[in-house]
């Protein structure tokens, strides 16, 4: 239940950084444009959840299925599988040939990512600790 929280709560906002503050900010910086790095842009933050919270929680799907089956590789595949979701749907408008160039292949990074990073957040075992037991006691004064 907590791996479809993680991905339904922090896939969409992700994609969407990935999208809009690091994918659009290379492009426009390689294009020679200028800067399009807006706070206002958070503003999108409910449209990006009702486009993005289908393809999280598939994603989320996808990897439930392959912990509960202990695959090796689970964060590399649930990444591939975030990458194809959020590809498809480009794929056709650019097998019309709405899509020009190699670039487009880019787009699937915005799925890749954030399925990456909650598939990682989603692997139980894993507690991140800022200081080892032993770290905690001679801080104390203890030793």
């Amino acid at each position: 239940m907590t791996r479809f929280l993680i991905f339904a709560a922090m896939a969409p906002p992700l994609g969407f950084v990935v999208a809009f503050w690091v994918m659009l900010q290379v492009a426009n910086g390689l294009a020679g444009s200028p800067n399009t790095f807006d706070v206002s842009q958070i503003m999108m933050l409910p449209t990006i959840y009702l486009v993005g919270l289908i393809p999280a929680l598939l994603a989320g799907w996808f990897d439930h299925a392959l912990a509960k089956r202990k695959v090796s590789y689970r964060i590399a595949l649930t990444a591939l599988f975030g990458y194809a979701i959020s590809y498809l749907p480009l794929a056709v408008a650019f097998w019309i040939g709405f899509g020009h160039g190699w670039y487009v292949l880019l787009f699937g990074l915005i799925g890749a990512v954030p399925s990456a990073v909650c598939s990682w957040l989603a692997t139980e075992g894993t507690h991140v600790t800022l200081f080892h037991h032993h770290d905690r006691i001679r801080s104390s004064g203890r030793v």
